[in-house]
Parts: C-alpha cells; sequence; structure tokens
C-alpha cells in the first residue's frame, strides 16, 4: 500500500514538473517576424540556446538519479520509469529549444535588408 501512495506521489510529481517546462515555454516564448532586428534575432537564438543547455543538464543529472534508482528498486521501478520519463521529457524541450534558436538564426538571413544600407557612392 505504501508502494502505492509512492507511486502515485511520483507521478504526480512528474507530471507537474513536465507541465511546467511545457507551459514555461509556451507561455513565455519569444518571437519576432522576419523584420525583426539582427540583434534582436541573436538574442532570442542565444537564450534558446541557454535554455536548451539547461534542460540538456538537467537530463544528464536525472540519468544519474536513474542509476540509483535501479539499483535500489530494482530497473523494472516506477521510480526508474518515471525519472527516465522526465530525462526523456526534459530532452525533447532541449531539442525543440534548439530548432527554435536555428529558426532565429535562419530569420536573420531571410531578413530583407533596408534599402541604402551597405552602399556607398563613390
Amino acid at each position: 500500500m505504501k508502494q502505492v501512495f509512492l507511486t502515485m506521489g511520483l507521478t504526480v510529481a512528474l507530471g507537474l514538473a513536465v507541465n511546467g517546462c511545457t507551459t514555461t515555454a509556451a507561455t513565455g516564448e519569444l518571437e519576432l517576424s522576419a523584420a525583426g532586428s539582427t540583434r534582436d534575432h541573436r538574442k532570442i537564438a542565444t537564450y534558446y540556446r541557454h535554455e536548451a543547455a539547461k534542460l540538456r543538464q538537467a537530463s544528464e543529472d536525472l540519468s544519474v538519479r536513474i542509476a540509483v534508482y535501479e539499483r535500489l528498486f530494482g530497473p523494472t521501478s516506477d521510480w526508474v520509469a518515471g525519472t527516465r520519463l522526465l530525462a526523456q521529457s526534459y530532452e525533447e524541450a532541449a531539442q525543440e529549444y534548439e530548432r527554435k534558436a536555428h529558426e532565429q538564426m535562419e530569420r536573420i538571413h531571410e531578413s530583407p535588408r533596408p534599402t541604402g544600407v551597405g552602399l556607398e557612392s563613390r
């Protein structure tokens, strides 16, 4: 019975953690049109890359925890399965942030240059 409550508690905690990651990403996203400045797109790309790195680090940290849980509770434990799912969700979120960073950098190359910039009369 105690194991059931622990499993339920872990499942709820993991669900809240994953939901928190996706909700923050969905509501706090920075988006600019292709007409935005190059500097703005670079800043946004840097932000996304930084967030991706943090998420990847969290995923790697959970990998260590998975190994500990496997030794304590066995490889088929709910603790192991739940922690694996959480690590996987962090890695998927990191990949999404990397994709968004790449998209911002592509917008720099697609942005039309203002007329007259860089043209000098000789």
